[in-house]
């Protein structure tokens, strides 16, 4: 018997079947086309989304009734207006996108800077979907009058499975409709947006049965109708699981094409001038704080193509290295110091690497130990850089382990499923 989780990133939409001892039996995936429209806007197709994981998974070769259940890991906060129909609107809006940022800021001013973040964990920003929905109301009126749901990615998804709107509360939690404290959807931003309830897909807890296999997905999909559908989490999140980051102050440093940070606490944590952010986590009654690291592996992958990095090195040959790279380097700009005639490109790619390793040391110390990070564990596509674990313990002074796993995302929301069907 196996699990089959779908990993909705960004960029691909992965399919990959575990068996019960979590070996990736198979897996495929299929990229989802991004649009830009205009200058800041960043969309995509919600069918395409679907249209990747039936395409995806109909190039597995495997006995499809031996798949007992699904699940997801999704990206976070992109989401599609529905009508009455549940038909699309238009485009999804990303959480790439920038198109509502004056809308974010007269919101700012009117309610207050951190009345959204005491409430949801988040400051309002361009992409936030209560600053989109009023610029619906403004810039796109017909769009706005004839929504009635805002369905994201995971709900879609289960929607497409299950015919139920569902998804769970790490998910939720990069909505800014939910309210952290509360673990509900929070009325008052409701309210400012023009919308209630209905809007909104149920919130079922992660690791939990959220509907069954339609008739039509299962002939779609190839697979039996009425297997379980569990409800997943946010893909960060899930890689925090998978990797096996589940106690207070254990810390995912996850290297991707961004960087992005999570770590544990047994309660919830406000740290509203820095750049962390506070959610309810997948199991039992803890928290998470995340924070991102901007374009990280996008910045190392940059400075090996560019100058054509072709040999690995060890911290030895390091300590004589004077090149320095600007930290706003990783957020798009910045500058590479102290080149002479005789650098090479090993040692700016090390400054690279340093100056990212950096801006996670200053990411934790912003935390003032509160909770303190005890323990770093690093998955993603930069543990191929084989000096980085050690350096990050050299730099930041915590312990760093790189659990033997990949793909971590789809393995934490494997763990999920699995404890739902199985007990343990």
């Amino acid at each position: 018997m196996s699990i089959l989780v779908i990993d909705a990133g960004t960029t691909n939409m992965k399919v990959l079947i575990f068996d019960r001892k979590g070996n990736i039996l198979k897996h495929h995936s299929k990229k989802v086309k991004t649009y830009y429209p205009e200058n800041g806007w960043v969309e995509q197709k919600a069918n395409d989304w679907w249209k990747g994981i039936v395409n995806a998974l109909k190039e597995i070769d495997y006995e499809k009734e031996k798949i007992e259940c699904i699940t997801t890991s999704t990206q976070g906060g992109t989401f599609v207006p529905l009508d009455e129909n549940l038909k699309t609107l238009r485009n999804s809006i990303t959480w790439l996108d920038n198109r509502a940022e004056k809308t974010a800021i007269k919101m700012a001013k009117i309610y207050g800077k951190n009345y959204f973040y005491f409430r949801t964990g988040h400051f309002l920003s361009g992409w936030s979907p209560p600053a989109i929905i009023l610029w619906f109301e403004k810039n796109e009126k017909e769009i706005y009058r004839k929504m009635k749901r805002i369905s994201f990615v995971p709900d879609y998804l289960n929607y497409k499975l299950t015919g139920e709107f569902f998804l769970d509360q790490t998910s939720a939690g990069m909505t800014f409709f939910y309210n952290i404290k509360k673990g509900i959807w929070d009325k008052e931003i409701m309210n400012i947006c023009g919308i209630d309830e209905s809007f909104l897909p149920e919130i079922v807890p992660a690791g939990k049965t959220g509907g069954k296999l339609k008739k039509e997905a299962a002939e779609t999909l190839g697979l039996k109708e009425g297997i379980p559908v569990i409800s997943g989490g946010h893909d960060q999140y899930c890689a925090c699981y998978g990797a096996g980051v589940r106690k207070q102050g254990d810390c995912l440093l996850s290297c991707g094409t961004a960087w992005a940070l999570l770590v544990v606490s047994n309660k919830l944590i406000y740290k509203e001038n820095t750049e962390w952010r506070p959610g309810r986590f997948l199991k039992g009654d803890k928290f998470g704080l995340m924070a991102a690291i901007s374009n990280g592996g996008c910045v190392i992958d940059w400075v090996r193509k560019n100058f054509k990095v072709r040999k690995q090195i060890n911290l030895e040959e390091t300590e004589t290295i004077s090149i320095s790279v600007n930290t706003l380097f990783n957020q798009g700009k910045g500058e590479i110091k102290n080149l002479s005639l005789s650098t090479t490109p090993e040692e700016i790619y090390f400054a690279t690497l340093t100056s990212l390793v950096n801006q996670v040391k200053v990411y934790i110390d912003a935390l003032k130990k509160k909770p303190e990070v005890k323990k770093l564990f690093i998955v993603g596509g930069g543990v191929k850089e084989k000096i980085l674990p050690e350096l990050v313990e050299r730099i930041t002074g915590i312990k760093v382990t790189k659990p033997e796993i990949i793909e971590a995302a789809a393995r934490g929301a494997f763990l999920l499923a699995k404890e739902e069907i199985c007990g343990n």
